[in-house]
């Protein structure tokens, strides 16, 4: 029974989870999904920088060494299950040449990469919103709450 209670305190304890709604803009702006000139300028360019070794294709360890440097999104670098599952729904989606190119990204499937990172990450600020105890589950309670 005490340690149910020193439980219930703990959760009681959970800051309020706020984000900051400029964040959207800055994910537009800084990782580019979209089918125009200039959006393919800017992944050209973002291709460049974290394509380290000039292989071509790009590792999850390259992914995950550029995200600070490269897309200097503060808010992404705490989220790396965000960029992890964008990165494995990515990949494999252009047939590539190498026996090894469904373990990377292939410059063909990099607006795909920029889409998801956008996407995961609105699935994961919905969902943080909604676990209101931090527990990173939602309970059928939370569930009930979060409903419109």
């Amino acid at each position: 029974m005490k340690q149910y209670k020193a439980d219930q305190a703990k959760k009681a304890e959970v800051p309020k989870k706020t984000y900051d709604r400029n964040i959207w803009a800055e994910l537009k702006e800084k990782i580019p999904w979209e089918k125009n000139a200039q959006a393919e300028a800017k992944r050209a360019h973002l291709w460049k920088a974290l394509d380290f070794n000039g292989n071509g294709h790009l590792s999850f360890a390259e992914v995950d060494k550029g995200m600070v440097p490269v897309f200097k999104l503060p808010q992404l670098f705490k989220t790396k299950p965000v960029y992890l599952r964008a990165f494995n729904a990515a990949k494999g989606k252009v047939k590539g040449k190498s026996r090894h190119s469904d373990d990377y990204i292939q410059r063909g499937e990099f607006r795909d990469f920029c889409k998801y990172i956008r996407m995961y990450y609105e699935y994961w600020v919905a969902f943080d919103l909604i676990d209101k105890d931090g527990d990173k589950r939602i309970s059928f309670t939370e569930f009930k709450q979060a409903s419109p």
